[in-house]
């Protein structure tokens, strides 16, 4: 692991400490959106979902395989869910990149960071400006690496520098 690297998961760990799902669209619950689930359906697949501390959701076993195409759960996530799972997202590509189970957790993210139209803006409100800076950062990393990364032939150059450019190196509102 790089200086960069621990440098940008320290940051990651200071911008988002404390930060809790709340009553937030939770991981499984956005899975079942996304296969238009029923309120119920919802509910039962919230219940096993950690809450209270994001680290852990780093640890879910169901993580990969909820990024593998087909499955948009960052899409379903309301403001609250995209605040609290968004920084073990970002732990796990910065500190794990070679683990090819990432992959589709990259481009999902990175289509959300980066297609910013209103929905994407109203969920990002929520975080602050540290929080903000974070995120760009990690942009700008990954951006930086995508070599050493492997993802070039999927990575979205321009939109990455778009949104690093405008809208996360804009002040909270």
């Amino acid at each position: 692991m790089t200086d960069r690297q621990r440098e940008l998961l320290q940051m990651i760990e200071d911008a988002f400490r404390g930060v809790e799902l709340g009553d937030g669209v939770s991981l499984h619950e956005s899975a079942v959106i996304d296969d238009y689930g029923t309120l119920e359906e919802r509910r039962v697949a919230r219940v096993p979902d950690e809450k209270r501390d994001w680290h852990k959701a780093m640890l879910e076993p169901d993580l990969p395989r909820l990024f593998d195409i087909g499955c948009g759960v960052l899409s379903f996530l309301d403001a609250q869910g995209m605040r609290f799972y968004l920084p073990a997202c970002l732990m796990l590509l910065v500190g794990d990149h070679d683990n090819d189970l990432y992959g589709n957790m990259f481009e999902s993210l990175e289509f959300q960071l980066t297609c910013l139209g209103d929905y994407n803006r109203e969920r990002f409100d929520i975080l602050n400006t540290i929080q903000r800076q974070c995120v760009c950062e990690v942009l700008t990393y990954l951006r930086d690496s995508m070599e050493d990364l492997e993802f070039e032939p999927r990575f979205r150059t321009n939109e990455i520098n778009h949104a690093i450019d405008g809208y996360w190196s804009l002040p909270h509102a």
